[in-house]
């Protein structure tokens, strides 16, 4: 029963270090691809454990688990910090955005969108 404990743990390792390639790469999509595998992974360990009962896993191979789920952590927060930056760039561009009142080529008044920091330097 510990082989297919070990396996279990094994699989969430493989994936955890695929998806933490991905998130220390930026690539936030494969990192994403990787969501489904890693819960069926998490799922079969969970699985696993409940089918051992008393049998232990090799101590190498939680300690392995441990340090890969650990920077996973550190390497998810940092994707939101990123993604949090990211975004509130794209609000603060959008609030800074104004009205400006121009003239067409018809001689009749067009608006156009353009940013703050732009129709400031006019």
């Amino acid at each position: 029963m510990t082989h297919g404990l070990n396996d279990a743990i094994q699989q969430l390792a493989k994936v955890l270090t695929a998806e933490n390639a991905a998130l220390t790469a930026m690539d936030f999509a494969a990192a994403g691809a990787l969501l489904a595998p890693k819960h069926a992974a998490a799922d079969a360990l969970a699985s696993a454990l409940r089918a051992a009962s008393a049998q232990v896993a090799e101590p190498a191979l939680l300690a392995e688990l441990g340090a890969l789920a650990e920077e996973n952590r550190h390497l998810l927060n940092r994707a939101m910090r990123v993604q949090r930056r990211v975004l509130d760039l794209v609000a603060r561009a959008a609030r800074s955005t104004q009205t400006t009142a121009r003239y067409g080529a018809g001689g009749r008044l067009a608006t156009l969108a353009v940013p703050r920091s732009l129709a400031k330097r006019a």
